[in-house]
């Protein structure tokens, strides 16, 4: 029950003698601290002042890895960064082997290793690991020495009539942030050596990516997806084609037979087989690019009963107890 709410400091929640369950509680209290400073955070739990963390701060992670092991928790989140196409103009609405090509040269677990540097996964497919009931797919390609992927990518690339000497231009929008520039810096930089492709790199604010994306003022772009329940569906809806926030445009009448099947199918075998498929279908597609999945980040006290780390983020205070 609300206690004490300090706006812009703390919320008070005291326990409720009244909850149905309430034998099973321990907690008589959570204080919940409101610290917009990440690095302020890990300064007060390392003071004593907190029990467990809302993040891990990007330029610590490497320090807290190596001394606070043990208190440190990762673990997927219902999220994919990517890059999408612009499906509804040249020259990828009609190419899926040039959109397979610029996939296939990415290095994604350098991305995660020295780019991103936080326990960010790198994504092979659509469907983030650890999803209720699903198991994600993956690029074909997954598996593959990246000599071999350079390889096909260019013969791929010079079947879409480009070349050193006729090198594919496009532009990469996304919004201006820090990772989302070294991310582009680094993947452009690997189009470059790879295929020769020249992209631009342009940082515009988020309302106006937006904005630039729904007008198809735009070639390829930087996204994500945040799942909104823990199900494979909530993914695979959001390339329908009949979906309002399928930003590529994306359209496979293939893709959304399968969808609109397993969303009436009662068979939860039958229904995760049938995303799954969906999921592979569009997977060959390429109609855009996962580069990571996102991941939650938290320390937890040693003397915290009852943590467990889970694709929602969600711990109920009711679960957990003090040593």
């Amino acid at each position: 029950m609300l206690k004490e709410w300090l706006q812009g400091a703390y919320i008070l929640a005291t326990r409720n003698r009244y909850y149905w369950n309430d034998s099973a509680t321990r907690l008589q209290a959570v204080k919940y601290l409101l610290i917009a400073d990440e690095n302020a955070e890990l300064t007060r739990y390392r003071g004593g002042e907190l029990h467990i963390t809302a993040v891990v701060p990007r330029g610590q992670f490497d320090w807290i890895k190596a001394n606070l092991p043990d208190q440190l928790h990762v673990s997927p989140q219902l999220s994919t960064y990517y890059y999408g196409f612009n499906l509804r103009r040249a020259p990828f609405r009609d190419d899926p082997g040039l959109r397979r090509a610029l996939s296939l040269v990415i290095d994604r677990e350098k991305l995660a290793q020295l780019v991103l540097r936080v326990g960010e996964l790198p994504a092979y497919g659509w469907v983030p690991p650890g999803v209720y009931n699903y198991s994600s797919q993956s690029f074909d390609y997954r598996d593959q020495p990246l000599g071999e992927r350079l390889a096909e990518a260019r013969r791929l690339y010079a079947q879409a009539g480009y070349s050193s000497a006729k090198p594919l231009r496009f532009e990469l929008r996304y919004n201006a942030g820090e990772v989302h520039s070294k991310l582009a810096v680094a993947i452009a930089s690997m189009w470059k050596e790879a295929l020769g492709v020249e992209a631009r790199l342009t940082a515009v604010e988020f309302k106006s990516l937006l904005q630039d994306i729904d007008r198809g003022e735009v070639e390829v772009f930087r996204s994500s997806w945040v799942g909104d329940y823990n199900d494979a569906y909530t993914f695979a809806q959001y390339l329908k084609s009949d979906f309002g926030l399928n930003l590529t445009h994306y359209s496979n009448p293939a893709y959304d037979a399968l969808l609109v099947t397993a969303a009436a199918e009662v068979s939860v075998a039958k229904r995760r087989e049938l995303l799954q498929q969906a999921e592979r279908v569009m997977l060959h597609d390429h109609p855009l690019i996962p580069l990571y999945f996102y991941v939650n980040k938290h320390l937890v006290k040693p003397q915290v009963e009852g943590w467990y780390d889970n694709i929602m983020n969600v711990v109920y205070s009711k679960d957990l107890g003090l040593l």
